[in-house]
């Protein structure tokens, strides 16, 4: 091209055949470019340079995702954190690598992403309801295990409580900052259709009722009862047991029942596993 446009000034350039030939092929080479990069924006939307007046849109929102994208990364860190500080308290040699995708929605919110923004704010909606219910030990097991639980081990129990009202905050603030109007606009402009919240609000909804409803019934049922019964005749009275997860299991030996039950009284609490034959 620059070859072209050098022979254009110069000496071929006084012709005037040779100077329609040449603005001729300057046309074709820019047609030829303009056509490429358009395959290219539609392979990669992404890298279409927005126009002055989304890319102002865009500028405008950036505040409102960094600060929903430091946020992200606060609550990455101290669940992380929470996380790596109860397996060592456990002594155990598993390692952690959960909320990764936290980190991941949070640099690209720093970076502007809007549609990280879009799939960030549907998500929270979908999982508003069951981040919720990791409070469901709360109101699905005796109170006399709840408050022995706080009493013998405090700061566990209470930071359960308080990193859950975290995520929850944390959730809620997102919530408005990613559908601030700002941000809305600049979906908007850069040609991004509105989701309709209703449906992971409805999903949502349905995959809480349903695990509290599968839990009740497992926990309460025939395979519960039993486990329960096992547990008494073994610790005998002054205990009281509760019955905090059921299976079933495989072996050489054939299938079995299988449950979780605590035991306990005003001074421990004990976890027993049981199994029995199907």
């Amino acid at each position: 091209m620059i070859s072209l446009q050098q022979a254009l000034s110069g000496q071929e350039g006084t012709d005037a055949v040779l100077r329609q030939r040449i603005e001729m092929e300057i046309a074709k080479r820019q047609q030829d470019d303009l056509e490429a990069q358009q395959r290219q924006w539609g392979a990669r939307p992404q890298d279409k340079p927005l126009d002055p007046a989304t890319a102002a849109l865009a500028q405008a929102a950036k505040p409102h995702l960094q600060s929903a994208g430091y946020v992200l990364l606060l609550t990455w860190v101290v669940l992380t954190t929470s996380a790596w500080s109860e397996i060592a308290l456990a002594d155990s040699r598993i390692y952690f690598v959960g909320g990764i995708e936290l980190l991941i929605f949070g640099i690209f919110l720093l970076r502007g992403n809007l549609r990280a923004a879009r799939w960030l704010r549907w998500l929270i909606v979908l999982l508003a309801l069951p981040t919720l219910l990791v409070l469901d030990f709360l109101f699905m097991q005796p109170l006399s295990l709840t408050v022995t639980q706080f009493k013998l081990s405090p700061f566990r129990y209470g930071w359960l409580v308080l990193e859950t009202v975290l995520s929850l905050w944390a959730m809620h603030y997102l919530y408005r900052q990613l559908g601030m109007p700002a941000v809305m606009a600049a979906c908007d402009a850069s040609g991004y259709r509105r989701r309709d919240l209703r449906i992971p609000a409805i999903l949502g909804l349905i995959l809480g009722i349903s695990s509290v409803g599968i839990g009740l019934a497992a926990l309460r049922g025939e395979t519960a009862r039993q486990a329960r019964t096992i547990v008494a005749q073994r610790y005998g009275p002054g205990y009281q047991f509760h019955v905090n997860g059921v299976g079933n299991a495989v072996t050489p030996q054939g299938r079995f029942h299988t449950a979780q039950v605590v035991v306990w009284d005003g001074k421990s609490i004990i976890s027993v596993p049981v199994q029995w034959p199907q």
